[in-house]
């Protein structure tokens, strides 16, 4: 079963890095941010290409914003929201929140704006909010088992139904307890089914969906309430597998755990608590609003390394007294990435090979 889609990366402002087959993460995490500096609850989560961070507090509601490189955060957003769920940004800095629990609408703030203006017309909350490269706002709807979108470029705030008809069920065509969704750039759709205990995918204009990621799937792995579904740059899926505490990464040799790789909830930096949503930054560290422990963990990226390629040239010579074959086959030992103390100095050769000064 073909799981993956690569897809060209187009003027995308959120984070897609590539991962060799063998990249590797911290297991123990870093606290970016706790109930005491964030609030209760984290729930949406989005980080964009300038590493620039977004996330809201559940209980408290506000939606707030940090800077690359700080602990400090430069925005909070507190105006009229109440429990919100997802959020999104915009390639132009406008902040898209959830605020469909008492006000059953999907708010936009403007950079720099004190108040919002409403987009979506929802009658429950959007667990999760995405916008795809046709600038349509996406919307999963977990208690009405639906996913749902508006035209952001048209004036109509009313969804129209992308996925699922309202009715919970297992069937292609039905989905339960919708939560994370992620969109393609070929307006492929992903969807983690927390009632279903799987990924769906859904390709354009196609009402029945494909479980590519749960134990109804050949070959996968199986999951408990999933909370979150992103991509990567080579189109391998990432998942927030919640119920069991742990991050799955898909790669070319199959699945594996990348964090709370034990399975048990818990307080601890390698262990998480009903994680709800994850994010890539640039580097390729992934960000977790880890939902019971009311905070914001960072999983360092540690290697991203290929050990090896090998390329292989043919040539074959032909006259009238022998046909020969040259074979030259060369090993070149490649990083794609690895973690540097104090970097000083870069070259790429006449073959395009990196080369980095590490002076640790």
């Amino acid at each position: 079963m073909l799981l993956h889609h690569t897809t060209g990366m187009i003027d995308l402002w959120y984070n897609r890095p590539k991962f060799s087959s063998n990249a590797s993460w911290n297991s123990s995490a870093i606290t970016f941010a706790n109930q005491s500096t964030f609030g209760r609850f984290p729930r949406g989560l989005f980080v964009d290409i300038s590493n620039t961070i977004y996330a809201g507090s559940w209980l408290n509601n506000i939606v707030k914003v940090w800077y690359h490189g700080s602990s400090t955060s430069v925005r909070t957003i507190t105006n009229d929201i109440n429990f919100p769920y997802g959020l999104f940004a915009s390639k132009d800095g406008d902040i898209y929140i959830d605020n469909g629990a008492r006000n059953r609408r999907v708010d936009k703030w403007t950079p720099n704006a004190t108040h919002s203006s409403s987009v979506m017309t929802i009658s429950n909350p959007c667990w999760s909010l995405f916008i795809d490269t046709n600038n349509s706002l996406y919307c999963s709807l977990e208690r009405s088992h639906q996913v749902v979108k508006v035209d952001l470029s048209s004036n109509s705030m009313i969804p129209i139904k992308v996925a699922g008809n309202g009715t919970a069920g297992s069937t292609p065509s039905l989905l339960n307890e919708p939560n994370g969704i992620f969109v393609d750039t070929d307006f492929t759709l992903y969807v983690a089914e927390c009632g279903n205990n799987r990924i769906q995918r859904f390709n354009l204009g196609d009402p029945n969906g494909t479980t590519v990621v749960g134990s109804t799937a050949p070959k996968t792995i199986s999951l408990k309430c999933p909370t979150s579904v992103i991509l990567d740059g080579n189109g391998f899926l990432f998942i927030m597998d919640s119920r069991n505490n742990r991050i799955i990464a898909q790669n070319s040799l199959g699945f594996q755990c990348i964090a709370g790789c034990s399975g048990t909830g818990g307080s601890e930096p390698n262990q998480l608590s009903n994680a709800q949503y994850i994010a890539f930054d640039t580097y390729g560290n992934i960000f977790v609003t880890d939902y019971n422990n009311h905070r914001i963990q960072k999983f360092i990226i540690i290697s991203n390394t290929l050990t090896t390629t090998t390329t292989t040239t043919t040539t074959t010579r032909t006259t009238a007294e022998i046909t020969t074959t040259d074979m030259i086959t060369s090993t070149i030992p490649i990083v794609i990435f690895h973690v540097c103390k104090i970097p000083k100095g870069i070259l790429i050769d006449e073959f395009g090979i990196l080369y980095i000064c590490d002076v640790w």
